[in-house]
């Protein structure tokens, strides 16, 4: 299963059991829950995590890492953070070359 932006878990779930041939009844059966429980969790577009790795598992699709590939993070550190951990390196080795920290 090839990741897709921004699209609910209940549909990506859904799509999977699709494409394995794999009915609501039987995703049922798999979960230990009645087929009207099945149901309601499919029509909910979020679901608890202990569920999600047993449906995880069941397909045998990771859908946590296709979430988490949905979560823009493209740079999460403070560019500026990186910007005064190089000058506190470079002040430590001018105080080292000073003679200071002996």
């Amino acid at each position: 299963m090839t990741s897709n932006k921004n699209i609910p878990i209940n549909e990506l779930i859904l799509s999977e059991m699709k494409n394995q041939d794999l009915s609501i009844s039987a995703m049922a059966k798999k979960l230990d829950l009645s087929l009207n429980a099945t149901y309601n969790t499919f029509r909910k577009t979020s679901i608890q995590t202990d569920r999600l790795a047993q449906i995880s598992e069941i397909l045998q699709v990771n859908f946590f890492k296709i979430l988490g590939s949905q979560i823009p993070a493209e740079n999460p550190v403070d560019p500026k953070i990186e910007e005064l951990r190089t000058e506190n390196e470079t002040l430590k080795e001018v105080i080292r070359l000073l003679g200071g920290n002996k």
